[in-house]
């Protein structure tokens, strides 16, 4: 008897960020046909490379860790060597209030999640009664295995916790809006107990921070683009989309350049770009958080006492020494965080972050020279969405037979992250191939 093979479908993908790459990615790489459209002139969406007359920037300054296996999965597939993309760091954190310090460092010699406890014995920074709080409420979480029967925000976790105030500015919040992007006050336990848990329980090199040793654009994007394109992907830029409609059998794509019948779409494109293109389909309204990123370029022999520094109590969340991790010598990027609105007034912005900048400096009596070279201020208003409990996040299927939804605000364990975009975009494609 012959095997009945079905002829490959013809889908198109709305949507060219690392969700709707990801997404295309896996239905070729399953022998379907793959049409990418993009609207903007390059894409990555939120994780794009920006051009700069000196050099090439970030629209943010996105961090990975070990814990993303969908990620790095995606990256070897397309050919691409992790150890060739990043710099690998054990966790270090490194956190700073003017002339206070709090330096948690783990060692790579011990397994997960005994670093992070050793980590806690030996930091700097916490009095004891910090430190036994801190391991008691981690050995109670992973007894738990890092559930909640109800959701809460992580303020109300910490306090349940036990967590001492400093545990929670040197420790807590930082790695909360690291990962989630929301204020602790109202930010999701659930969400954030499985990014503790992920990065902490199984493997120690899940706990590392992955810094991309180029700009997104060079080092992702532009790769993956490429894959895709020797796969027999058509990717189409400067190519709105203007309506996907469904028909019984397929799917009507509008496009500026004229309409085009596909088996099946995937819009990975926000939840707030959703009712320009398809009316049909609806989703939750959500709220979202700001990320800016304030760009200070030094001469070339400038560098931190370490390649990420943390900031606390102030504007300003993190500084990357960009010539540690990217090679690109002198030039700091300060991430501020889900802020609420900055001082229209550049040059006070930067003058508050320089400032801040020079107070953690001086406990290692270190100060900035006197005026950076150049300066580039990048907002991103709609980073990610308010990762808040109990959040209604909408499925990769929706109620149209034929249309799917990719990005990191879809169901899922993860916030608003280069690890979710890459699993909702999988999860999307997969729903395809299973049904061919």
């Amino acid at each position: 008897m012959l095997n009945h093979t079905p002829p490959p479908r013809n889908i198109a993908v709305v949507g060219a960020g690392l969700a709707g790459l990801a997404a295309a990615h896996t239905l070729l790489s399953s022998g379907h046909q793959v049409s990418l459209f993009e609207a903007a002139p390059q894409a990555g969406g939120r994780a794009r490379g920006v051009p700069h007359v000196e050099t090439m920037l970030d629209n943010g300054q996105h961090l990975c860790i070990g814990a993303y296996q969908a990620t790095l999965s995606l990256l070897g597939e397309a050919g691409l060597n992790p150890k060739h993309l990043f710099t690998r760091l054990p966790l270090a954190l490194h956190m700073h209030h003017g002339a206070d310090r709090m330096s948690l460092v783990t060692p790579s010699w011990l397994p997960a999640p005994l670093h992070l406890l050793w980590g806690l014995l030996t930091a700097r920074g916490l009095t004891a009664n910090d430190k036994w709080q801190a391991i008691c409420w981690m050995l109670r979480l992973k007894k738990s295995a890092f559930t909640l029967g109800q959701d809460t925000t992580v303020e109300n976790l910490l306090q349940q916790g036990r967590q001492t105030e400093t545990a929670i500015q040197t420790l807590w919040e930082p790695l909360c809006l690291a990962a989630l992007n929301t204020p602790i006050q109202i930010a999701s336990a659930l969400i954030f107990l499985n990014v503790l848990r992920d990065s902490f329980q199984q493997k120690r090199s899940d706990s590392d921070f992955l810094i991309l040793k180029s700009d997104l654009s060079n080092s992702l994007i532009e790769p993956l683009l490429e894959k895709i394109t020797l796969s027999g992907g058509k990717i189409s830029l400067r190519t709105p989309v203007i309506s996907v409609k469904n028909e019984h059998s397929h799917c009507v794509l509008e496009t500026s350049e004229g309409t085009q019948l596909f088996d099946d779409v995937i819009l990975a494109v926000g939840p707030h770009q959703l009712k320009t293109v398809a009316c049909d389909i609806t989703v939750p309204k959500f709220e979202y958080q700001p990320i800016t990123t304030v760009y200070l370029q030094y001469s070339t022999h400038f560098r931190l006492p370490y390649p990420v520094m943390g900031l606390y109590g102030g504007l300003a969340q993190w500084v990357f020494d960009r010539g540690q991790c990217c090679d690109q010598a002198g030039l700091l990027a300060i991430v501020i965080s889900a802020h609420g609105p900055l001082t229209g007034d550049k040059t006070v912005l930067i003058q508050q972050c320089i400032s801040e900048l020079n107070q953690a400096l001086s406990s290692h009596d270190m100060q900035l020279e006197a005026a950076p070279l150049w300066t580039q201020i990048i907002t991103e208003k709609r980073a990610t969405f308010s990762c808040t409990p109990d959040l209604n996040r909408p499925q990769n299927k929706t109620t149209q037979p034929h249309i799917y939804l990719a990005g990191d605000y879809t169901a899922g364990p993860y916030p608003a992250t280069i690890e979710g975009a890459v699993r909702s975009g999988v999860a999307a494609a997969n729903l395809i191939v299973a049904k061919t």
